[in-house]
């Protein structure tokens, strides 16, 4: 196994926030306080938008886009408060 393949292994938080930094998205996630369903990085950009036709219940999707954003934020070593929001 490769040195950098170990240290992935070692430490998955940094791929993760190394992958999301490849795409110029800033952790950690939140939700946008305007939008229902929209997800934001630390800078205030769009990341994702869960039920873009409106189909859902919007406490449905506000679940929904809590629990994405809380998991990719907890999967990439934020600490369970910065995490949820």
């Amino acid at each position: 196994m490769s040195t950098q393949h170990s240290a992935e292994i070692d430490n998955p938080e940094a791929v993760i926030r190394a992958c999301f930094a490849d795409m110029k998205v800033k952790l950690p996630l939140r939700l946008c306080d305007e939008d229902v369903g929209v997800i934001l990085d630390d800078d205030g950009c769009d990341v994702f938008t869960v039920d873009s036709n409106g189909q859902r219940d919007d406490a449905v999707v506000s679940a929904i886009a809590f629990t994405i954003a809380s998991l990719i934020n907890i999967q990439a070593g934020f600490d369970e408060e910065t995490a949820n929001g």
